[in-house]
């Protein structure tokens, strides 16, 4: 039987933190390099749907492995969109671009140049667009700008997936908005604030680290974008809280789509993965190092790096030794 955390004794509490912190620094240090010897993936330009996701140098190998679940249980291949949030070096876009022949990648100095257009009447959201600090920036703006498809599907990537996501499907082959729930309201502003200063009621508890949306409910997006920046309270751009302004955008945006909230299968934060577990968002609240000890894990276990495993032809262009 399994002690409660809150009856073991401080020393035995600090063994077990420290071998969680060691399990999770192997994966992290060693068993998520395997995700560099999976097969690439050729995506279908018929896909009626768009996958975009947010990455930089550091977070490479976490983006590799969640876009990988997401084709691999899903089934689907969707072109991909992938945003520079922060430095890409040539080697990680070289790697991206052998494990996503097809992808689109669209650096910091393309996504300013293209908002100068794009929010050309929209002078407060520029401004915004283009602030150094506001990295989620392209993760608000480049759907509405760079989409090709009637539909978006936004995945972070400390987002993994265990399962196939038959429910986010169904909503895929609608076209229906839905997103993953939060435990809290990491918003910009209190809710409330938001809901008196706003046209339409905030939906509680959106995490846009998942979600669908279609380009139709994206439109009027840059319109509501410069009302919210112009009635708001600014923040201060030195500030890493300014990258809530996407996620409460998105949820705005959901919002008024009247977007439908995920299962409780569709998990995130301190929530255990269980057999049922269909994704989790492993998030920056202390949830991350589950990310490798408890996430990677139980995809190794289960075999995914054996089913994903590249042939002969993929192992040499990806430059895998057999």
């Amino acid at each position: 039987m399994t002690q409660s955390p809150s009856l073991l004794s401080p020393a035995r509490r600090a063994r077990i933190d420290l071998a969680h912190r060691c399990l999770a620094g192997w994966y992290r240090c060693v068993v998520t390099k395997r995700i560099l010897a999976t097969q690439p993936v050729i995506c279908d330009r018929d896909c009626p749907y768009e996958i975009h996701t947010l990455t930089f140098d550091q977070d490479l190998p976490a983006t590799l492995w969640s876009l990988k679940t997401w084709y691999h249980f899903s089934g689907t291949r969707p072109a991909l969109v992938i945003y520079a949030g922060g430095p890409l070096s040539a080697k990680s876009e070289a790697i991206l671009s052998a494990h996503f022949p097809t992808c689109r990648i669209i650096r910091r100095k393309i996504f300013n140049q293209k908002m100068q257009v794009f929010l050309n009447n929209y002078k407060t959201s520029l401004r915004h667009s283009i602030t150094p600090s506001f990295y989620c920036a392209l993760k608000l703006f480049g759907p509405m700008c760079f989409a090709q498809t009637d539909s978006i599907l936004y995945v972070d990537s400390d987002v993994l997936f265990f399962r196939k996501p038959v429910e986010l499907l169904k909503h895929l082959e609608r076209q229906s908005a839905c997103f993953n729930s939060d435990y809290q309201n990491a918003y910009a502003h209190p809710a409330a604030l938001l809901n008196s200063l706003l046209p339409f009621r905030l939906e509680h508890g959106v995490n846009a680290g998942l979600f669908h949306i279609s380009k139709k409910d994206l439109d009027g997006g840059r319109d509501l974008a410069e009302h919210y920046f112009t009635t708001v309270p600014e923040i201060d751009h030195h500030s890493w809280t300014i990258n809530r302004h996407e996620q409460t955008l998105n949820a705005l945006l959901l919002s008024r789509a009247n977007a439908k909230r995920l299962s409780a299968d569709y998990q995130i934060a301190q929530t255990p993965v269980t057999d049922t577990t269909v994704s989790h968002h492993f998030v920056n609240d202390g949830s991350r190092p589950a990310f490798y000890r408890v996430g990677m894990r139980r995809l190794v276990s289960s075999g995914f790096l054996t089913a994903t495993a590249p042939d002969a032809m993929q192992r040499q262009a990806l430059g895998v030794k057999a």
